[in-house]
């Protein structure tokens, strides 16, 4: 039975809270690594970034998709705070987010959110892809509806693991299609992956009228760091 998008927040939410609060306890010094995913952030801001998130949304301050001035507001208001007290502020709010979630009353992007700053965070410490038990119902999901949502002229297929879908308007656009692991597709579809990033899958056709669509926040110039060798799905 595929993992809802409610359970997919609280286990991104329970994986995060067991690792920093480990980092915090044997090796604090991790938390203020850099996170290339989210230039200017460290490990710490991303998780204050998604407590406070968390606190916006249950408090009802959020009408849309949050700006730079505020996330970068939720990071600066936590700055200095022990990450203890950071997980310990988002975990009342988990299982409200979570039921909203599953009851579509919170869209789907808080849930992408917590999974797309879990991968952030696990790559800017060379740690394993998580289990993909947590991340890739969720990711299928996201990934298919970006995939069938494309408007452009033209037919793309991508092969995902044991799934395919199409996208384009057919016409007489461009025809191409790739073939990526999960997680990689997953990672670029949120943006966290570069064009040279992306160019490197497989592809047959020409690659370049379907970058950008692909993108949630547009296509990045950055080579981004991986996980740990041998733990991709």
């Amino acid at each position: 039975m595929p993992v809802s998008l409610g359970d997919a927040y609280r286990g991104g939410y329970s994986r995060l809270d067991g690792r920093l609060r480990a980092l915090a306890a044997t090796d604090p010094s991790s938390l203020d690594t850099q996170v290339p995913a989210c230039p200017g952030w460290t490990v710490h801001g991303v998780v204050s970034h998604l407590a406070g998130i968390a606190t916006d949304i249950v408090a009802g301050r959020l009408g849309g998709v949050p700006d730079d001035e505020w996330t970068a507001g939720q990071v600066d208001q936590r700055l200095g705070v022990p990450v203890e007290e950071v997980l310990a502020e988002w975990a009342p709010h988990v299982e409200a987010i979570a039921a909203g979630l599953d009851a579509r009353t919170i869209p789907p992007p808080a849930a992408a959110d917590v999974l797309v700053h879990e991968g952030d965070i696990a790559e800017a410490l060379a740690d394993p892809v998580p289990h993909e038990d947590g991340w890739r119902d969720a990711a299928r999901l996201l990934c298919r509806g970006k995939v069938r949502g494309l408007e452009r002229p033209g037919t793309l297929t991508v092969r995902c693991g044991d799934d395919e879908w199409t996208g384009g308007t057919g016409d007489d656009g461009p025809v191409a299609a790739v073939e990526v692991a999960p997680w990689e597709f997953f990672r670029a579809v949120f943006s966290r992956r570069s064009v040279d990033q992306m160019r490197a899958w497989r592809w047959a056709g020409d690659p370049e009228p379907w970058l950008e669509p692909l993108t949630v926040f547009g296509l990045r110039t950055d080579d981004q760091p991986r996980c740990a060798a041998g733990r991709e799905s």
